[in-house]
């Protein structure tokens, strides 16, 4: 039996992803351990983990991690000063107290499975002791073919901002203080390469016919999941679309209210979950064939679906996909913007940008895509690439491939 550590960004997003793949990995007998913060004790726990909680500052973390701006690219140097800081202080508050818990020869990890995006204790840790770490990636990966981000400096050229400057140094002595040998440069190189867990099939990857076997396009593994009770299907034969905005940018009443607008006249059904964003009377009358919750089992409800329209969540619209549903995406950011041209590109949907909502623009994308046999067409073909790239399956035989070099060399 191996310990398998989780190191992830607590953000539904990329937590999600990953209960399925440890799941998987506890049923094959391994020992799992997540560090994660204390909101996601019960998901971590119903997979069969352990669970390493740490104290954390939920309003800073929303605060400093989920992009602000409405545009197609990220340009924000304070908004990355901002990040980086978040994850230097995290790193520093948890590290000592994950060395205690996990340094003991009996307590080390054999594998950490670290998300690029989330704080750096695993890595640290990966580094200072010698153990393989694959990368739990729930969106895009770059290369040099291909990069969700526009062309950042050096660390060098960095380094020579005040601000960037005075960031490096403290990493830069983090890593000193904890007897890593590398520079900042190396180790940001090493977080973000080497072995990978994908959550797209490499089809949904832009340029992903120019990544290694090393990079593991194992497709959405949210499937298994459900946290929202159950949900009962209207029975009444009708198509039905599914709203979402998820989590992160649910706050927008009018959003929804658009979409009530949008079928409220129609031979449709309707469920809308709003995870709390919207106040009881904001969307003012609702007629019965329109559900409103704040959460239901996004899953279920798939199983059911016509459509969906959504935020542009990689994960999400996967997800719907995966079930056989075309997807309209708003996009709120840049990841979600390059996800919803994706899902167009791809033609398994349609993407409206949040200025252009309207009820009838809604209603006139709603009943081309749904009315479309080439949509139908395509929705199939990557619902089969989705199938094909193995889930939760194909993640544990990714992470169990690290062991053998292990192994050999306790051998």
């Amino acid at each position: 039996m191996a310990h398998i550590a989780f190191f992830i960004l607590p953000a539904a997003g990329h937590v999600n992803p990953t209960l399925s793949v440890a799941r998987e990995l506890v049923a094959r007998g391994h020992r799992v351990t997540y560090a994660l913060s204390e909101n996601y004790r019960d998901r971590v726990l119903d997979t069969g983990a352990e669970f390493l909680p740490y104290a954390m500052d939920q309003d800073r973390f929303w605060d400093t991690m989920v992009p602000k701006q409405d545009a197609a690219e990220y340009t924000d140097q304070q908004e990355f000063v901002n990040m980086m800081t978040w994850m230097l202080d995290l790193t520093r508050q948890t590290l000592g107290d994950f060395e205690r818990r996990l340094g003991d020869a009996a307590d080390r990890p054999d594998v950490f499975v670290c998300d690029p995006s989330s704080f750096w204790s695993g890595h640290i840790l990966a580094a200072k002791w010698g153990v393989p770490v694959i990368r739990s990636t729930p969106t895009y990966v770059a290369n040099e073919h291909w990069s969700l981000h526009p062309p950042v400096d050096t660390a060098e050229e960095q380094a020579e901002d005040p601000q960037t400057g005075a960031l490096f140094e403290a990493v830069a002595g983090l890593l000193a203080e904890h007897r890593v040998e590398k520079s900042i440069g190396d180790f940001a190189a090493e977080v973000h390469s080497g072995p990978a867990l994908v959550y797209l099939p490499r089809a949904f990857q832009y340029a992903g016919d120019t990544f290694g076997d090393e990079v593991g396009f194992v497709g959405p593994c949210t499937g298994a999941n459900s946290f929202h009770g159950t949900w009962e299907a209207p029975g009444t034969g009708r198509p039905l679309v599914l709203v979402s905005l998820g989590t992160l940018y649910n706050k927008q009443p009018e959003f929804f209210r658009a979409c009530v607008d949008a079928f409220r006249d129609t031979e449709w059904d309707v469920v809308i979950t709003h995870a709390g964003g919207v106040a009881e009377g904001e969307l003012g009358e609702v007629p019965p064939h329109i559900q409103v919750h704040d959460f239901a089992p996004q899953g279920a409800v798939l199983a059911h679906a016509s459509l969906m329209i959504n935020h542009g969540g990689t994960s999400t619209v996967l997800q719907a996909v995966s079930e056989g549903v075309p997807v309209i995406a708003v996009p709120q950011m840049a990841e979600l913007h390059a996800t919803a041209t994706r899902a167009e590109q791809l033609g398994v949907g349609a993407k409206i940008l949040r200025k252009d909502v309207t009820a009838e623009r809604l209603r006139e994308t709603a009943l081309a895509l749904t009315g479309s046999a080439e949509v139908r067409a395509a929705v199939a073909k990557l619902r089969g690439e989705i199938e094909a790239a193995g889930g939760p399956v194909a993640a544990a035989d990714a992470i169990e491939a690290l062991l053998v070099p292990v192994a050999a060399a306790a051998a």
